[in-house]
């Protein structure tokens, strides 16, 4: 049945349709992963697992038909999307320009539907592969998953697997989402300090029982190695960094086995310049990408009324290295115009699904942008999961608001380790020592 659903899915070229039709074999895949929890089998738990979750990810990507209609909608978008902005910030919110707005996201998502799919997908991975893998780069990979309302890992290091029962699932929730709340209350304010002392209490109250519960009954397992973590439903919200049990070491997100064996494995497509842009209205925006500029001598930087959608399209477009200090929106009602700010309009996920040559490795300084949406299936939507579906090997996202005033600092000695030949989950992990709160996370494949 997981066989035809499948090719059923393989005719369709659009990520969106993917992923929808992931939830007509939900039940399929439960009654299979719940068999093959009832034997315990290590192999047939991680085979069910992996084909049960992110399957939009072993396709191909196709870039959207260019309508004509399609493109006068999107530079109509753009423009409105400006103009609501100002407005926004003026004081004088624009109900007519959001509700245009509305109904050309309806159109162009719409248009998208229309592409048709490759048949051509990478193979299920095995577990032999993972742990091969897995022991050549030093890590360990934990994949989460709930089965009728329990949550359990299931613990792939040094050529051993183990299934661990971590408790209710329900219990992650909360704590979730208060961390997150208590992340954007600290973000770019200067709160009374009696106040940001209770906040940051909060903060490590918050991260302390999330590690509790999904962390540290693993710790003997990961020992010192770093990890790879595919997780399910809230848990993609996670800011990995911050759990103690792993504070300080690479922490990897992947939506699953394959893909991450899959990024791995995939030639190295992406050879142009690296690219450096400061998007609109953001403070540090300029002096961030100044920092990391002398780094990068041979970088196309745009700044100011240079950073437009075209020419930052252009130069991301099959770019080894594209880094973006800029604001940035997750759109949960409709991720595919999830988006930063630059200087004539809004840089869209949309916009990344038309590069021919996905970037090989993106940062973003931004705001929320490594955040999804999590359907049937663990399949996931928003800014940084376009950018993994187009083919880039490593995003580094935030799932949280970020503080435009510390971020540059923690940016900064990201990049040069990186510069230096560093991976970047070790370099990121480094970096953001500094800044403890930092909700960057790294998408992917280090």
């Amino acid at each position: 049945g997981l066989a035809q659903l499948q090719r059923h899915r393989s005719r369709f070229g659009s990520v969106d349709l993917q992923t929808a039709t992931t939830s007509l074999g939900k039940e399929l895949a439960d009654a299979g992963l719940a068999a093959a929890l009832a034997q315990r089998s290590p192999g047939v738990v991680f085979r069910w697992l992996d084909r049960s979750r992110a399957q939009a990810f072993r396709f191909r990507p196709v870039r959207p038909p260019a309508h004509p209609e399609t493109v006068d909608a999107v530079a109509e978008l753009r423009y409105l999307s400006m103009q609501i902005r100002a407005g926004e910030l003026s004081g004088k919110p624009d109900a007519q320009a959001v509700k245009r707005c509305a109904a050309l996201e309806r159109e162009i998502r719409a248009k998208g539907w229309q592409a048709e799919g490759t048949d051509e997908d990478h193979p299920e991975a095995k577990l032999r592969e993972i742990g091969d893998e897995l022991a050549d780069s030093g890590s360990a990979m934990v994949c989460f998953l709930a089965d009728h309302g329990a949550l359990c890992a299931q613990v792939i290091a040094n050529h051993r697997v183990a299934l661990i029962e971590l408790g209710p699932a329900s219990a992650v929730a909360e704590p979730v989402a208060r961390l997150h709340s208590d992340l954007d209350a600290l973000c770019g304010r200067q709160l009374p300090a009696q106040l940001d002392q209770v906040i940051r209490r909060s903060v490590r109250t918050q991260v302390t029982a999330l590690d509790a519960i999904l962390l540290a009954p693993l710790a003997n397992r990961l020992g010192d190695l770093d990890v790879v973590v595919v997780p399910t439903g809230a848990l993609s919200a996670i800011p990995w960094g911050l759990l103690p049990t792993v504070r300080g070491r690479p922490v990897t997100v992947t939506p699953s086995s394959s893909a991450w064996l899959d990024a791995g494995r995939r030639p190295r497509r992406a050879s142009g310049a690296p690219l450096l842009v400061a998007g609109s209205d953001l403070t540090h925006a300029e002096t961030e990408i100044s920092s990391l500029a002398p780094l990068y001598p041979e970088a196309e930087v745009l700044t100011g009324p240079d950073a437009t959608v075209a020419a930052t399209l252009k130069a991301f477009d099959g770019c080894r290295l594209a880094h973006f200090a800029a604001h940035g929106h997750h759109e949960r009602e409709n991720v595919l115009f999830s988006r930063l700010n630059l200087a004539d309009g809004p840089l869209m996920a949309y916009d990344v699904q038309q590069l021919a040559t996905a970037p090989e490795q993106v940062v973003l300084s931004s705001c929320d942008v490594g955040q999804t949406v999590v359907r049937a299936g663990d399949e996931v939507l928003g800014f940084t999961a376009a950018l993994l579906y187009g083919g880039s090997r490593t995003v580094v996202s935030s799932v949280a608001r970020v503080d435009d005033r510390t971020a540059g600092g923690v940016m900064l000695a990201f990049h040069r380790a990186l510069a230096a030949g560093t991976p970047p989950a070790r370099a990121l992990a480094d970096a953001a020592t500094a800044e403890p709160l930092m909700p960057f996370v790294c998408f992917g494949r280090s």
